[in-house]
């Protein structure tokens, strides 16, 4: 270590000793933030911009969703490698050149004239995005915590909630400056946030003499030997990719969130076009689909918080069931009342399953390699990401309606349900 790396790390500690607010929080807060932005626009609000695309450039909806599934092709590529950088590089320098190349994506993608610049320009943005989040902070976000994890990721994730009542915001603001002038708008939306909150990141407390979830330095190892309850010591085992890989809960849990992704990506992608079609004005597709975001935040932080007290494979099942429920209520849709009921059910659920991924990877596997491992099971839910969009996409084209793909993905999920509740964090099933 030389001197200035020493300065700095001592005016870092001189920094949080001086406030009273354990230093992760303000780490959760900037991750937030950038996933509240990040994912709000790049995510969620593509299908603001579906129906505009396609009218001006007479693209069908298959062509125009394969873009989305050019994303999960490309993040299913650079997860593992983004999980790996993250774990020795740390989240703060991803974070920074991530917000950088994602602005340069937006503003290259407003400019955008042909089908082939379309998909360009969206991998392009698809790697940036993918260095901004999600694998970066919730990394961070992992390493700062252990006892307040759950709560500490709810938080991450209900930001990424929050981020989908960008939808309506986005959806005025093509209406008011057309769909180019909006992406070059949030380009610039991206460098004004992610740059300065990626400053903030650290990526985990023991290089600023800290332990997770508290102001004290880590304990020095007893000299003395001490009984060891070995069940304690199997449950903090941590493991490497190789390790978790050769794990049964590994591929348990691989196979349900790619079950559970690809139907969530297709929704997202097609639930304002799906909406239009069945004759609803296009404010209230919009409004309804920023909603649904917004809603899950009950499920982000709910399902969290309630990881201290009930077992996260329950958890798991519940989120998968109101997602199915949900989607039934949408293969039924017809009114404003219907898309409320999927709704509450769908949101919530959704949003429960993506917190409970993370923490019940970090309970299975620990924190040392949590980005690689959830690089890798993001490599795998590609399966999911990348088809779920482009067939749904497909299926309109053929045969002009939506409502028969949403009840193939509600028994899908049901069918994994069992499934899920073998992802149980008491028992690893390692295969020696």
């Amino acid at each position: 270590m030389n001197f200035s790396t020493s300065v700095h790390l001592c005016h870092f500690r001189s920094f949080i000793a001086m406030h009273k607010i354990f230093y992760g929080w303000w780490v959760v807060l900037a991750t937030s933030l950038i996933h509240l932005w990040g994912g709000g626009t790049f995510f969620y609000s593509f299908t603001a911009f579906f129906n505009p695309i396609v009218e001006e450039f007479g693209w069908s909806y298959a062509a125009t969703s394969f873009a989305a599934s050019l994303r999960g092709i490309e993040g299913g590529i650079a997860s593992p490698l983004v999980g790996l950088a993250v774990d020795r590089y740390g989240a703060r320098r991803l974070l920074f050149i991530g917000s950088l190349l994602s602005g340069f994506g937006f503003i290259f993608l407003s400019r955008i004239h042909s089908l082939w610049s379309f998909y360009l320009l969206f991998v392009f943005l698809s790697v940036g995005s993918s260095l901004l989040f999600p694998i970066p902070g919730w990394a961070a976000v992992t390493n700062w915590f252990v006892k307040h994890r759950g709560k500490a990721i709810g938080l991450l994730s209900a930001a990424i909630g929050m981020g989908g009542m960008l939808i309506y915001f986005v959806n005025w603001l093509i209406g008011c400056c057309g769909w180019r002038m909006t992406m070059f708008i949030i380009g610039i939306g991206m460098w004004v946030i992610g740059i300065p909150c990626s400053l903030v990141v650290r990526h985990s407390p023991e290089p600023y003499g800290f332990s997770p979830d508290g102001m004290s330095p880590p304990k020095p190892p007893s000299k003395t030997p001490e009984r060891t309850d070995k069940k304690k010591e199997k449950a903090s085992q941590e493991y490497s990719v190789s390790e978790a890989m050769k794990t049964q809960v590994f591929w348990v849990l691989a196979l349900t969130m790619t079950i559970s992704g690809g139907s969530v990506h297709a929704v997202f992608v097609h639930i304002m076009p799906y909406l239009i079609n069945m004759e609803f004005s296009r404010e209230i597709a919009s409004f309804v689909a920023s909603l649904l975001v917004f809603i899950s935040i009950a499920g982000r932080f709910g399902f969290g918080s309630l990881t201290h007290t009930v077992n996260s494979r329950y958890l798991l099942a519940l989120g998968l069931l109101m997602q199915t429920l949900g989607l039934l209520i949408l293969f039924k849709t017809q009114t404003v009342w219907q898309a409320m009921l999927f709704i509450m059910l769908f949101g919530p659920g959704y949003g429960g399953v993506i917190t409970l991924r993370l923490t019940l990877q970090a309970e299975l596997f620990g924190r040392k390699a949590f980005g690689a491992i959830q690089g890798t099971m993001m490599a795998i839910m590609i399966l999911g990401t990348m088809t779920g969009p482009f067939l749904t996409g497909m299926y309109f084209d053929l045969y002009g309606n939506y409502r028969m793909v949403w009840l193939i993905m509600a028994i899908s999920i049901l069918v994994v349900i069992p499934f899920a509740l073998k992802a149980d964090p008491t028992r690893k099933m390692r295969n020696e």
